[in-house]
């Protein structure tokens, strides 16, 4: 149980070490145990904050006091960047308290900006369901626009599964707004403007492959088995 104001350094530094562990295991090449490792330590991450808010401590008793701002990359060798990793990194940022932005150039990279606990997990998160995402999509198997179509459904299914868990939870709403201190720090990068998610125009969406691509996010961000398709099969 998370306490009040006096306890607050100690409870922080508890609450940091356990956050730690589980992002440290959140790395594991455990598919589902990473996915809930980096899920529970954003669940803890909340539950502080939210609780220290309530508190009327949230200032000296942030989890973030004392953190920097911390940019954390992902860079793409082998599997080329595309609009749907964007899309992904997108919604991690927002569930995150992070930004993100994107450069190309011989190596491209997707970065995020924000405290260092919540910039590593969505790193994590990320690193996780574009992985994720990409053997699914190829499993599912297909023509082309239907890949692109279960892309398309695998990050509308994330984006609503963070969505259920915070209208479940009172609270996240509020916590998950970006901090200042993060918005000042992104801000003076000075990135240039027109970088966003630029969509590919697709002549058709394969609903089938769509819907499917939508469970599987959604189960994924979950935990839970993962539905098997008519050209899917899980491992």
């Amino acid at each position: 149980m998370i306490k009040g104001k006096a306890g607050s350094e100690l409870d922080r530094e508890d609450i940091k070490r356990k956050i730690e562990k589980l992002l440290a295991l959140s790395k594991s090449t455990n598919k589902s145990e990473a996915m809930s490792a980096a899920q529970t330590a954003r669940k803890l991450m909340l539950k502080y904050h939210i609780s220290m808010t309530e508190e009327g401590g949230a200032d000296e008793g942030s989890l973030s006091a004392g953190s920097q701002v911390s940019i954390k990359e992902l860079r793409f060798k082998r599997t080329p960047m595309n609009q749907h990793h964007l899309m992904l990194a997108f919604i991690l940022a927002k569930n995150f308290r992070c930004k993100t932005f994107h450069l190309y150039g011989a190596v491209p990279r997707i970065k995020f900006i924000g405290f260092e606990e919540d910039a590593d997990a969505a790193l994590v998160l990320l690193q996780y369901l574009v992985r994720f995402m990409e053997q699914g999509a190829k499993r599912y198997g297909g023509q082309k626009n239907q890949e692109h179509s279960w892309r398309d459904g695998f990050c509308i299914g994330v984006d609503h599964a963070f969505e259920a868990q915070n209208q479940e939870n009172p609270g996240y709403a509020l916590m998950l707004a970006t901090p200042a201190e993060v918005m000042d720090a992104y801000g003076k990068l000075k990135l240039k403007k027109g970088s966003g998610i630029k969509r590919r125009a697709q002549a058709s969406l394969d609903g089938s492959a769509f819907a499917h691509g939508a469970d599987v996010g959604k189960q994924a961000v979950d935990g839970r088995s993962i539905p098997a398709g008519k050209q899917y099969t899980s491992h």
